[in-house]
């Protein structure tokens, strides 16, 4: 992902959002649910999750078209580019 694109993801940080694919590390341990309202709050999430939880398989998919399907490696760089600014209104 190239700055731009996740300039315009960092943009739309407010947007709602879901995420999917979160794995619980725990043997004998459910899934969890997560329940996130934004974009920004997903990204905060999935950036945190491990060691807790696989997130291999991570994806964060936005209420809006235009933001394409997040998985592992582009929160990563996006949490490394913004950091603690996805959480601020």
């Amino acid at each position: 992902m190239d700055r731009p694109a996740m300039a315009s993801v960092f943009r739309m940080r407010h947007a709602p959002a879901s995420v999917s694919g979160v794995r619980s590390t725990g043997q004998g341990q459910a899934d969890p649910i997560i329940r996130v309202r934004s974009l920004g709050e997903a990204i905060r999430f999935v950036a945190h999750a491990f060691p807790q939880y696989d997130i291999s398989a991570v994806a964060i998919i936005s209420g809006d078209p235009s933001i394409p399907h997040l998985g592992g490696l582009e929160v990563k760089a996006l949490w490394r580019e913004y950091g603690e600014r996805w959480s601020e209104e």
